[in-house]
């Protein structure tokens, strides 16, 4: 990645992270500043204006925009984490207590040389619903599964990130789909050639995914 393609992406999760009354009175005033090069300038207006046009209609509450990208560590920050986790930490999901914030990310394809412990059989039912399993060596009364089929009333916010692919050579980024909360719809099962138990759960998505996006990860 080039320095003026880093110090675009970084001016947009910075901005991404402001606090609105903030953000709209830096943007809708003249914004210069002596110390930068009229290139530096250009830059800084240059990621103002993709804000404005990919990133200021947040979805909800949260810092995040419907169907823009983010990359692991994208969201530990903007879900405002105290650590950025790495991906090996995170596993597919991970709680954070203080926040009580639950992100889960999905890589709708599985590779075929990959452990039976972690081909997970996640898939879209249709739009507004996803079937997603649980990390493997969990049962119903796993903490985390605990956590995702109470997060309503825990007041937990369940937030679904998926790419199509690990591999995915356009992207390392994961769609932003929106919260989903669990529909009550649980089975615990063994996982096929092991003797690891795991929990699938159906999810509604707060949102259905918009059509282009939908078929472009189930295809």
């Amino acid at each position: 990645m080039s320095a003026i393609q880093s110090g675009k992406r970084l001016m947009m999760e910075q901005m991404a992270s402001m606090e609105t009354s903030w953000l709209h009175s830096m943007m809708t005033s003249s914004w210069t500043c002596p110390q930068l090069t009229k290139d530096e300038e250009k830059v800084v207006e240059f990621g103002i204006s993709r804000y404005r046009a990919n990133y200021s209609r947040r979805y909800q509450d949260t810092n995040f925009v419907l169907y823009q990208k983010y990359t692991y560590e994208d969201v530990c920050r903007l879900l405002n984490w105290e650590n950025n986790e790495v991906p090996l930490n995170i596993g597919g999901y991970k709680y954070d207590k203080k926040t009580r914030t639950f992100p889960v990310f999905i890589n709708y394809d599985k590779s075929d040389d990959i452990s039976d412990t972690t081909k997970y059989e996640d898939h879209f039912l249709n739009a507004g619903t996803l079937i997603a399993v649980s990390k493997s060596g969990r049962t119903k009364q796993s903490e985390d599964v605990q956590n995702f089929l109470y997060a309503r009333e825990r007041g937990i916010d369940v937030h679904l990130f998926v790419r199509k692919n690990k591999d995915d050579r356009i992207s390392k980024e994961f769609y932003y789909l929106g919260k989903m909360f669990a529909s009550g719809k649980a089975e615990e099962f063994c996982m096929p050639n092991t003797t690891k138990t795991a929990v699938e759960i159906e999810w509604i998505l707060d949102t259905p995914v918009r059509e282009d996006i939908y078929q472009y990860i189930i295809s």
